[in-house]
């Protein structure tokens, strides 16, 4: 019910910033992004953002485009039980986030590659170069939770899967076997960014 009474009080204020014409132009809405990506091989959460999404809704489809961008973040977890590893991670966001809202609910789809750099193990300089990076992109399919509002923003979150990596010199098998795997849990939070 109280999606419900949300998505009646949104509609006319989309209706508003839309138009209700065929020829009605995409409303530009731009958000501020924060949350965690929660890797289940490792059990450590990335503290993600704040970033930026940057989205044009359709008012006639309901169709949503947009780009992501979220800045580097360092990751520290146990590997082994023992033994302490650190890392930067970058997300390179490959072509644009599609996404569709449909009876209130938003559900959105990125592609983006994870980079590592500057690795430790056991405090230890991994060689891992410049191109240690998923071979293919993280594919991230999220769906707005209870109380999502396009207009203000709200919480997303999904599972979602984390490629092999190539590219790492030695540190590579070792990258392979602690961190890539199904599972995760990204969850993001959206908060319109107005003037």
């Amino acid at each position: 019910m109280r999606r419900v009474i949300t998505v009646l009080a949104t509609v006319p204020l989309l209706l508003g910033l839309l138009g209700t014409g065929p020829a009605a132009a995409a409303v530009k809405i731009d958000y501020e992004v924060t949350g965690t990506d929660t890797i289940k091989k490792t059990g450590s959460a990335l503290h993600l953002g704040p970033g930026r999404l940057n989205t044009e809704l359709e008012a006639s489809t309901g169709s949503i485009t947009g780009t992501l961008s979220l800045p580097p973040v360092r990751t520290t977890f146990t590997a082994l039980g023992f033994l302490p590893v650190a890392a930067k991670v970058e997300f390179l966001t490959v072509g644009q986030t599609t996404g569709k809202i449909v009876a209130g609910v938003v559900t959105s789809r990125s592609e983006l590659r994870v980079r590592l750099s500057d690795v430790t193990v056991g405090g230890i300089p991994a060689l891992v170069g410049d191109s240690c990076q998923s071979r293919t992109p993280m594919v991230v399919a999220l769906t707005s939770e209870p109380g999502f509002n396009p207009i203000r923003g709200g919480k997303l979150s999904g599972t979602h899967e984390l490629p092999p990596f190539g590219g790492c010199f030695l540190a590579e098998p070792l990258i392979n076997l602690l961190v890539p795997g199904p599972d995760n849990v990204l969850s993001l939070e959206l908060k319109r960014i107005t003037g």
